[in-house]
């Protein structure tokens, strides 16, 4: 038994869908092999430590994600977490994939035959229309964020943030221009794997 079936009982507890898992478990193999070459994680992490530190990690606030959305856009995918995770975990959505680095859209285009419901760019513009939802993880700090997605967020825009320290966070919030109106609510992650410091910052327009 590989570590992925021993996490499975874990993936199935945090909300992930049970079809959907061979789909996932062929999205991480193909992560893992092309990681080595193209360092879409980290060179240096094990096939166990991708699934506990990312795979599981991306699903810690499946919980509170906004299940009326349809169009949502993700900020730096890099290898595709969590976009790709929650593209296969909903289906009926759009997915937006933002990657500036060639090689990796093209290992994200290569995904469309496990899950076809992502769309893959390379530059963030400037307007973010038609979106419903932003995601990230690992991406910029929350003040660039917004600064990068400024009409997105005057329009009313939604943020549903992966984050890790605290402090980090707040210190973060901090820097956001006062002009901005910032409606944001933290909510800790625990995971059933790590002891780590995990958090999810959902912010709305006030």
């Amino acid at each position: 038994m590989n570590h992925f079936e021993t996490r499975v009982p874990i993936l199935l507890q945090l909300g992930f869908r049970e079809s959907a898992l061979p789909a996932l478990q062929l999205y991480i193999e193909k992560l893992w092999s092309a990681n080595e070459d193209l360092n879409l994680i980290s060179r240096k992490m094990t096939f166990d430590e991708l699934i506990d530190n990312h795979v599981i990690d991306s699903l810690l606030p499946l919980e509170y994600f906004p299940r009326k959305v349809r169009t949502i856009a993700d900020l730096g995918s890099g290898g595709g977490l969590p976009a790709v995770i929650y593209a296969l975990q909903f289906p009926h959505m759009e997915f937006y994939l933002f990657e500036k680095s060639p090689r990796k859209q093209e290992f994200l285009n290569s995904l469309k035959t496990i899950v076809p419901n992502i769309k893959v760019f390379g530059d963030i513009p400037p307007k973010l229309e038609k979106m419903d939802l932003i995601t990230a993880r690992g991406f910029k700090p929350i003040d660039v964020i917004l600064e990068m997605t400024t009409h997105f967020y005057q329009h009313n825009g939604s943020y549903f943030l992966l984050k890790a320290r605290r402090e980090k966070i707040d210190s973060e919030v901090n820097l956001v221009p006062k002009k901005i109106s910032l409606n944001s609510k933290i909510i800790p992650l625990k995971s059933p794997v790590l002891d780590v410091e995990r958090h999810l910052v959902l912010i709305e327009k006030n």
